[in-house]
């Protein structure tokens, strides 16, 4: 494999690191590196189908970053057989929360938005730059336990996990203390089994295959995001009728039923969420299970949201993803309030907002996670 010198100049969307090979003038992308880092490359064969990137691996670090520090966890490192679940550990928390807003900002700027114009606020900073996380996946062959190599595909085996919370590193243990366990052992190397994690379990609740609530995995961080959409729903001028997209078992659903509003219709695809959600018990909330993705969605809720005044989303990484027919449907719409854990699709979405006379009122980013590529996206859109 072809090797070369190089600089790394910035990071790709995904959070790799970009190095120029000046010898055929294309560009790779290269884990495990930051802005900065200069040292020898060599190009890997996993494929990408764009003749002008491909993959390499750092094979000398030559120079290093001025933001790069040494991970604290053990079991980052090389990317074969490491656990690839905090790639940015490599730098400084300041250098961090840079790259998150940039990649924001470029996302942004990709649709047609002037960054430089964008109402958005600083960064909210992570409080806990470790155990702050309250669940994870963990796979295991029966064997070893651990997380997904990216790009092995294997099991990076773990012993401890400095980013889970105190509860879930308990858990975690009480896992490893069950290997090896014929039980979970799996049939193939393409066929491992998953472990949930969340702290709200007792270790006699470990099993493989089976999935918890979904909950956001930083309970200090999805406080402050309550609080926030709590303060945006305060504002709001027009009370009345609000609409919950994606509400999943309530996490905002309890914020805007709080709120000044005079009822809230709270749509979600998934059966098990919507019960959780109903033993809430919320005054003002009907709730509703539907498959927001159907092409036709928009058509068959008109008659359901044509009223309302007000709009929360909170969708998985796809985003909102279905355009066609929304605006026919939600015609008396004057403030939308997106979460979004996703820049792209957020910023696609967005772009469609503005075409149809929804201007950006507020972007608020916030680390969720703090030594992944991941940001928060929290904006208000008003209709002018």
């Amino acid at each position: 494999m072809m090797k070369f010198d190089g600089t790394i100049t910035h990071l790709s969307q995904k959070g790799l690191g970009v190095v120029k090979n000046t010898q055929n003038n294309m560009s790779y992308f290269v884990y495990g590196t930051w802005p900065g880092d200069r040292g020898e490359f060599e190009v890997t064969d996993k494929p990408l189908h764009n003749k002008k990137f491909g993959y390499a691996k750092l094979v000398r670090l030559i120079q290093s970053s001025p933001q790069r520090q040494t991970p604290p966890c053990p079991h980052t490192g090389p990317l074969q057989n490491a656990c690839t679940g905090c790639p940015w550990m490599i730098a400084d928390y300041a250098s961090q929360l840079e790259q998150k807003q940039n990649r924001f900002r470029y996302a942004m700027q990709r649709v047609g938005f002037d960054a430089a114009q964008l109402p958005v606020k600083p960064i909210h900073p992570a409080p806990q730059l470790y155990g702050y996380r309250n669940r994870c996946q963990l796979k295991t062959d029966g064997a070893q336990l651990g997380f997904i190599s990216e790009d092995t595909h294997q099991i990076a085996p773990i012993q401890d996990c400095i980013v889970l919370n105190d509860a879930c590193r308990r858990l975690l243990q009480s896992a490893l203390e069950q290997l090896p366990n014929p039980d979970w052992q799996s049939d193939s190397d393409n066929n491992r089994h998953s472990i949930e994690l969340d702290d709200e379990m007792q270790p006699d609740a470990i099993r493989i295959n089976r999935e918890r609530a979904f909950k956001q995995g930083n309970t200090q961080q999805n406080t402050w995001m309550q609080a926030w959409l709590q303060q945006q729903l305060a504002r709001c001028s027009h009370p009345d009728k609000a609409v919950e997209l994606f509400c999943g078992s309530g996490n905002f659903t309890s914020v805007i039923a709080a709120a000044n509003c005079t009822s809230v219709l709270a749509y979600e695809a998934d059966a098990d969420a919507v019960a959780r959600l109903e033993t809430r018990k919320l005054a003002k909330v009907r709730s509703v299970v539907i498959d927001l993705f159907d092409p036709r969605i928009w058509k068959k809720l008109k008659n359901r949201v044509g009223d309302a005044r007000t709009l929360v989303l909170d969708p998985p990484r796809a985003g909102l993803k279905k355009h066609q027919g929304f605006f026919d449907s939600f015609t008396a719409l004057k403030t939308i309030i997106y979460i979004s854990c996703n820049p792209e699709t957020f910023a696609r979405d967005a772009w469609f907002f503005k075409q149809h006379g929804f201007l950006i009122d507020e972007i608020q980013l916030i680390d969720l996670f703090p030594h992944t590529p991941h940001v928060e996206v929290l904006a208000v859109f008003q209709r002018r």
